[in-house]
């Protein structure tokens, strides 16, 4: 019988190959649209966040350096991803705006990864995949 240790290591082993897939795989496909992996990630976060936020906000939730997330900002604005507006309350606060983004390879390359999860998932009881997602989560803020 394993300890509670013992599997946490494993669990441990386990998330440090998936986040190194996840790392590469998200490098490989931001690559093919000329971004980097920060940028696409970031913007990424501005999607699933749903609404606009300030740079500071987005500094804040990436805990990436306001000079990095400027930068950021600047390349996606570059490529139309995101708009910056002045806020009209606050002419000083600048609000940033994430624009849908429709790339065929990005969305090749997504629908296979969730073709193959999809695939995973059937091994697994609705149950067990609901414990998995309680899991990730409880850790999705580990830092």
């Amino acid at each position: 019988m394993s300890t509670r240790k013992q599997v946490g290591d494993q669990i441990a082993d386990a998330m440090q190959e998936v986040i190194a897939s996840a790392v590469l795989t998200n490098e490989r496909i931001a690559r093919s649209v000329g971004l980097n992996v920060v940028d696409f990630q970031t913007y990424g976060v501005l999607l699933r966040h749903g609404e606009p936020m300030t740079p500071g906000q987005l500094s804040q939730l990436t805990e990436l350096p306001s000079s990095t997330t400027t930068r950021v900002l600047d390349r996606l604005e570059s490529k139309g991803m995101i708009e910056r507006r002045p806020d009209p309350a606050d002419r000083r606060k600048v609000w940033v705006h994430a624009h849908p983004f429709e790339d065929e390879r990005v969305g090749a390359a997504y629908a296979e990864i969730v073709q193959q999860m999809d695939v995973v998932h059937t091994g697994f009881t609705i149950a067990e995949l609901q414990t998995v997602l309680r899991y990730l989560h409880a850790v999705k803020h580990v830092r």
